[in-house]
């Protein structure tokens, strides 16, 4: 038999009797050139500025009605609590 059967062994992992690969380029950047921090906290600044812009309306317009319904659901709670408002209720609920 020429080829290989169930029972030859061929190598290990990575060197099972193929032929070496060939026109193969690997590329790396050097370590002591890459600046993985490189602006890193002048990003984080303004990143956190843009996006805190672009979400404002979308708290503070909500924020600002449930503040609003929360004072005047407050206010008129106390309000209830006094004579005029004792008799105010008294008077529509009858």
């Amino acid at each position: 038999m020429a080829g290989p059967h169930a029972k030859a062994y061929m190598g290990w992992w990575g060197n099972i009797g193929s032929p070496k690969q060939k026109n193969v380029a690997t590329y790396t950047v050097s370590p002591y050139a890459t600046k993985p921090l490189k602006n890193n906290l002048y990003n984080a600044v303004f990143n956190t500025f843009r996006r805190t812009k672009n979400q404002a309306l979308f708290i503070i317009i909500p924020a600002v009605v449930v503040w609003n319904v929360w004072v005047v659901a407050r206010d008129y709670n106390e309000f209830l609590y006094t004579k005029a408002g004792r008799e105010e209720l008294e008077r529509v609920n009858v």
